[in-house]
Order: C-alpha cells, then sequence, then structure tokens
C-alpha cells in the first residue's frame, strides 16, 4: 500500500544531562553512505533519508546525496500536482527544504530554480482556494531558492497576504491580538523551514508586538495584565526562534532589544554557557534539556503541533553542536537519536544509539529507545519483504542476548517474543505457516501473549486442527490483562472464534453458548463510553459477523451498517462484512456493500476491483444480472498486471487457463486457483472446482480471504446458488 509523506509551556525544566560520561570503548567509524544510483520510490526515499542524516555536516558527499533526494523530489512533488494533491506537494516541499540544516540554509548557495518552480504552482493553488499559511509557505521557498525576480516578486505577495490577513482577522481591533492569527501562520512555517526570511521576519513581528505591549501593560485591568504576559514571554519566544534556527550568536543579540524577565534572563545564562568554551558537552545538553517536549498523554494537548517540532529541532540543532565539539559524548548522541526518531529517522537514530551504547554500556535511556526503534523497523521492514526481516531478527535476538547479560534485573520492553510475534505475522500472510508457527510457539514459550496465541489458534483453526486451535484460544481466556476494556476486546473476539470452531466439530450448543456470551461482551463494549469512533466500528463489524452467526441477519446487517456510518474510509468495515455475505449467497446484502464501497473515495482501486469479481460471480451463480457499476469497473480497470489480469479473466477476456499460467508467486495462484475453480463451479464441473479449491488451501495463503471461501465452500460441499443459512440459524 503506497504511503505518503505528509510531516505555551513552563519555562526552565533544569534537570541537568551529564556531560561526556566514560568511554568503555571506542565506536567503530560509520561509513559515510554511498549517493543511491536512484530513488525509485517513497520506501527508497525513505531509506535514503536516514543515510543522508548519518553523513557529517561537512562531508563533501553530502551536497551529491542531496542533489539526489532533489531530483527525486521534484518529480514527486510534480506528480502530486498533476494528480491535484496539492497538500502533498506541499509536503513534498518540506521535505525538500529540510533537506538544509538551518546554519546552511544561512550560509550556502540554496537557490534552485526547478524547485521555485514548483512552489509557485503550490502557491497558485493555495492562494486560489485562500489558504493563507500554505501559500506563505511556498512563497517562504520561493524566498529561498529563487533567483532575484522570483524573490522580488515572492515578497510582494508575501506582503500582499498579511495585509489581507490583518485586515480579515477576528482580532482586527483589537490592539494587542490583531497579528494573532498572522503569527500563528508564520510560527508554523518557521517551526519546519526556519529560513532567514523567516526568522527576520518572525522577529520583527515578535518586537512590534512586544512594543505594543509595553504601551498597554499599564494599570490593573485584565487588558494591561494580558499585555504585561505578553511582553514578559517575548523573550522566551525570541530564544525559541534563534535556536530553532541554530543561531546562538542571534540569540544573544537579539535579546538585547527587549527588557528581560527574570526566567528569560536565567535561560539566557544556560545559552552564554553553551555558547562557551567547556570541557564536556554538559552546557549544550543543559541547555537542549530545557526544550525537550514533555510526552503527549492525549490527543487533545493544549500544545500545538508546530511547537513540538520547533522544540525538537532546537534539540537536535544543541546535539549537533555537542557532537562537532566532544564526538565522544554518549549523552549528545542520544540526544541526537532522540530527536531524530522524533524526525521519523529511525535507522540514523539506531546508528546514534548504537555509538552512544559503544561510548557508554549504562545507559538504560538507550537500550530502551533502541529496543522500541529496533521493534519499529522491524515492523515496517516485515511489511516490504517477510526476507528482510527474518534476516534483520537475527540482529535483533543477538541484541536482546547482549541486553539480558547488562540489564540482568530490569528488562527492556519491546522484548524479543513482540519481535517473533511481528515476523510471525508476515511469514503467515506470506504462507509461510511451519516458520510462523516456529516463532509463535517460541515467543508464547518465553511470555505468553493474546496477539500470539490467538494467530497460532487462528494457523490451527484454517489448517484444520480444531483441538489445538480451540487449546490456544482458551489458553488466551486465562491470561491477566492490565485493562479490563482489554480483556473485554479479546474474550469476545475468543469466545466469537470458539463458537467458530466449535460449529465446525459439530457442537451446536457449544457454538451457540459461546456466541452468546460473545454477544454479552460485544454488547458491554459497545456501551462503553471511553471507545474511538475505530474502535467502536470494529466492534460492531465483530457483533455484526456474530448476529449473523446466530441467525439475526436483520439486526447483522444493521450493525454492518453502523459501522460504515462510523467509519466509511476504513476497508474493515467492508472487507469482512463483504466476505460472510458473498460466501454465504447473501447477494441483495452483497450488493448493498458493494456500492457503499465504491463509492468510497477512500478505499483503494485494488479492493474494490475484489469487491467487483465477487458480487459479479455471486450475481452469476445466481442467475441475476450483473451489477452495472461491478462490469464497467472491471471492464476499464487499469492496476497492477495481476490485478488486470483478473479483471481480463472475469470479463471473458482472459481463459482459465491462461490466467493460471499467468500466475507467477503463491499468493497469485492462491487467487487463480480460486477464481478459475469458482467459474468451473458454477458452470457444473464441481470436481475440477473442489480440486483446484483444494489447492487454495495448497497455498496456505490463510491470511487471503480467497483461500476462507475456499474453506468454507469445501466444508460445505457447496457453492450457494441461493442463500445459505448462518451456522446456529
Amino acid at each position: 500500500m503506497r504511503f505518503k509523506l505528509g510531516l505555551f509551556a513552563a519555562f526552565l525544566l533544569c534537570a541537568a544531562v551529564p556531560g561526556s560520561g566514560c568511554a568503555t570503548q571506542r565506536p567503530p567509524e560509520v561509513k559515510v553512505p554511498e549517493v543511491p544510483a536512484k530513488v525509485a520510490d517513497l520506501d527508497d526515499f525513505a531509506d535514503a533519508l536516514n543515510n543522508y542524516w548519518l553523513i557529517p555536516l561537512d562531508h563533501p558527499q553530502r551536497a551529491a546525496f542531496r542533489a539526489r533526494l532533489h531530483r527525486y523530489l521534484r518529480g514527486y512533488i510534480a506528480e502530486q500536482l498533476k494528480a491535484g494533491d496539492p497538500a502533498e506537494a506541499l509536503s513534498g516541499l518540506e521535505y525538500a527544504l529540510t533537506l538544509y540544516t538551518p546554519g546552511e540554509l544561512r550560509t550556502i548557495d540554496t537557490s534552485d530554480p526547478k524547485l521555485a518552480t514548483l512552489a509557485e504552482r503550490v502557491y497558485k493553488l493555495a492562494a486560489r482556494k485562500g489558504h493563507e499559511r500554505p501559500a506563505l509557505f511556498a512563497l517562504a521557498i520561493q524566498i529561498q531558492v529563487g533567483d532575484e525576480a522570483v524573490k522580488t516578486s515572492a515578497l510582494e505577495r508575501w506582503q500582499e497576504i498579511e495585509g489581507w490577513v490583518l485586515k480579515n482577522s477576528v482580532f482586527a481591533t483589537e490592539p494587542l491580538l490583531r497579528h494573532e492569527e498572522l503569527e500563528e501562520s508564520f510560527e508554523e512555517i518557521a517551526a519546519v523551514f526556519p529560513s532567514p526570511f523567516l526568522v527576520e521576519r518572525l522577529t520583527e513581528l515578535y518586537l512590534a508586538r512586544y512594543e505594543q505591549a509595553v504601551r498597554l501593560s499599564g494599570g490593573s485591568s485584565e487588558a494591561g495584565i494580558e499585555a504585561r504576559n505578553r511582553a514578559e514571554i517575548t523573550g522566551y519566544m525570541l530564544i525559541r526562534l534563534y535556536l530553532r534556527a541554530d543561531d546562538i550568536g542571534g540569540v544573544l543579540k537579539v535579546i538585547e532589544r527587549i527588557d528581560m524577565s527574570v526566567p528569560t534572563r536565567r535561560l539566557v545564562e544556560f545559552v552564554e554557557s553553551a555558547g562557551g568554551e567547556a570541557k564536556t558537552a554538559g552546557p549544550l545538553l543543559d541547555l537542549a534539556n530545557q526544550f525537550i517536549p514533555e510526552e503527549r498523554t492525549d490527543a487533545y494537548s493544549p500544545v500545538a503541533p508546530w511547537y513540538e517540532t520547533q522544540s525538537w529541532g532546537i534539540v537536535e540543532n544543541l546535539a549537533r553542536r555537542a557532537i562537532a565539539r566532544y564526538p565522544d559524548s554518549p549523552y549528545a548522541h542520544l540526544l541526537l537519536a532522540r530527536s531524530l526518531r522524533m524526525s521519523g529517522l529511525n535507522e540514523a537514530a539506531i546508528t546514534e544509539l548504537e555509538r552512544t551504547i559503544a561510548y557508554k554500556k549504562d545507559i538504560f535511556e538507550a537500550w530502551q529507545l533502541l529496543a522500541l526503534l529496533h521493534q519499529q523497523q522491524l515492523s515496517y521492514h516485515a511489511r516490504r519483504s517477510p526476507k528482510r526481516a527474518v534476516e534483520e531478527l537475527k540482529e535483533i535476538e543477538a541484541f536482546h542476548a547482549q541486553a539480558a547479560e547488562i540489564w540482568r534485573d530490569r528488562p527492556i520492553s519491546p522484548g524479543i517474543p513482540q519481535a517473533y510475534l511481528t515476523v510471525s505475522r508476515v511469514l503467515f500472510e506470506a504462507g509461510k505457516i511451519e516458520r510462523a508457527r516456529t516463532l509463535l510457539t517460541r515467543s508464547i514459550e518465553l511470555e505468553p501473549q493474546a496477539a500470539a496465541l490467538d494467530l497460532l489458534g487462528t494457523i490451527e483453526h484454517k489448517g484444520g486442527n480444531p483441538e489445538l486451535a480451540r487449546q490456544h484460544f482458551e489458553r488466551l481466556l486465562q491470561l491477566t490483562f492490565e485493562h479490563q476494556v482489554h480483556r473485554m476486546r479479546w474474550e469476545a473476539s475468543t469466545h466469537l472464534t470458539l463458537g467458530q470452531v466449535a460449529h465446525e466439530r459439530g457442537d451446536k450448543a457449544e457454538a451457540t453458548a459461546q456466541f452468546q456470551t460473545a454477544l454479552r461482551q460485544l454488547n458491554a463494549l459497545l456501551l462503553y463510553p471511553g471507545l474511538s469512533s475505530g474502535e467502536r466500528a470494529h466492534h460492531y463489524v465483530e457483533r455484526g459477523k456474530l448476529l449473523f452467526m446466530l441467525g439475526d441477519l436483520g439486526r447483522s446487517t444493521a450493525d454492518f451498517r453502523q459501522a460504515r456510518t462510523l467509519q466509511p474510509a476504513n476497508p474493515e468495515v467492508y472487507t469482512e462484512p463483504m466476505m460472510f455475505m458473498v460466501s454465504h449467497g447473501f447477494y441483495n446484502q452483497a450488493r448493498e456493500l458493494f456500492r457503499a464501497a465504491v463509492l468510497s473515495d477512500a478505499l483503494e482501486d485494488s479492493l474494490k476491483l475484489y469487491f467487483c469479481l465477487w458480487i459479479t460471480e455471486l450475481a452469476q451463480r445466481q442467475g441475476q444480472q450483473p451489477d452495472e457499476q461491478a462490469v464497467t469497473y472491471l471492464t476499464n480497470y487499469r492496476g497492477s498486471s495481476w490485478e488486470q489480469q483478473l479483471a481480463a479473466h472475469a470479463t471473458g477476456k482472459l481463459t482459465e487457463d491462461e490466467l493460471l499460467n499467468t500466475a507467477k508467486d503463491t499468493g497469485e495462484k492462491a487467487e487463480a486457483y480460486f477464481y478459475v475453480g469458482l467459474a468451473k463451479w458454477r458452470q457444473g464441473q464441481a470436481a475440477d472446482a473442489k480440486a483446484l479449491m483444494q489447492k487454495v488451501l495448497g497455498t496456505k495463503m490463510m491470511g487471503f480471504f480467497e483461500y476462507e471461501m475456499a474453506r468454507s465452500y469445501l466444508r460445505w460441499d457447496d457453492l450457494p446458488a441461493k442463500a445459505r443459512q448462518p451456522a446456529a440459524k
């Protein structure tokens, strides 16, 4: 699946950070990454971006590497503009400019006429819709990278937007607040892109508002108190602005233009100490520590996202200064790793953490963060390449073995059981069932986890071993959970599955009992007030499936509709219900789901393709006229080569043998066997069809919906030509 780039607090939290610590060994020199021969897609770009930030700032290869990344980004931005996605194009522009450090924005030639042209296109789209912040961002980029004519034109339009914002501000008539909206726009842009122009413009605005606040600060009225507060925090805001621009000298110069409050004066002392000569990295790290944001505890934090971006930018600047002056400071490398992680540069952060540990092994925070990043990267790589994930797992096993020796009484988390679970999931999806089972068994032996037991039970269930499946699911029910809601979620899901297992064993009474238990828990969950819309939609889907199994088609359909209402862009609210209705032969309900899915712009075209295949085949086997939308979609479908082959087969443009011979990997073969098998079964060739369905199961692609449907048809010995009653009916 394609992803996209898409990128006042308490004052002095003075917890001193140790300086350089005791080095236990000299770490190996980091090899300067080679400039990639080609950056083909966003995955390549992500890898290259991590490598780019490992290059020392003064290394000559840095410019060539940046040029290669810029070349890719210019193409990407142009593609997004052509596709009608200016927001993503703006994200590409942001990435292009953040390839320069704030110091480089001030000191090296950043001219780039092609990038300036793309920024102009983004500006026109934003200005046309009245979106002033992206318009200002695009103009700031032109001022940075354009020629003199471009800069002059961009500056004129910038001033026009400033005037428009001031004139139309909610606070236009209030002297102290009339610049509030403009200032917020400047701050949001400068947090990501602290260019000299933006720093200068925001400085002028801060100082102008400071002077106005001083004039209005007399008296004890509410307005006077607010004006004094504004005047007092101006120094802090200026310090943050210049530290984000990595300009310590600029801090000390600009701060002379105001009367400093006591907290500001204390913070300036930190800045002066960091800018002076010292034997350790301590002063720089002490200063950086003042700006590390507190961890968000909820999604409704009053702190603006740009403020956190600015904070971590300050931390990164100061950490890089510390490393440049004191390269053997483990805490400087740790601080840089933390800031890189907050920028999404996990691979680069891992390298810095490894250097931290090489200099000083007994920093628990470094080991803990390294474990977390290894797990995140393993999950990321697992989605891209099962082979790479398996190879990476060996390195993570070695890491955890070393951690266990050093931290015998203080285990790091996430541990190796979670890594085993991650890789087993991708192996499961790839049809590598035996290897997945082995890793899951290891994971459970070390630490029984609900997700591991659930997947192991699923493997046995889908593999035709109901007794083993039952044992794993019942063991899951014996686990303890930290939160009551988590326990209820897992128990509801597990009882639902145990009901299906019991039904397949022929124990209808046990199946009904398990279904009823699951229903009570789902009813309780749906009454819980703290659920997000995504969680609530998931539970409606689960309850809809359960009600279907209990024979209540009306309430089942209502729950599926409610799930779509809550989360219309979530694929889950379509796929599971669609598979249930199609496999059981409920054409009208399946058609309703299909039409809702086709109308959703948020769903992938490939998912809609499979829904078209299912609904068209179901119509044909039940003697219905195929849905016109589905036929049109299949006829005009343009996707991957394999998907087009499936569409061609469904519309009669590709023979059964041609589809079977076209399939290359295991997943394609599973789908080819299934769809050719459906056609043969519908045509009266039941024996041949069943043989093909057995081949679907033989691929062990248990994560495929086609696998589950083939398993159902073989178990029933029937391809429903009319609606088939649910399990417990």
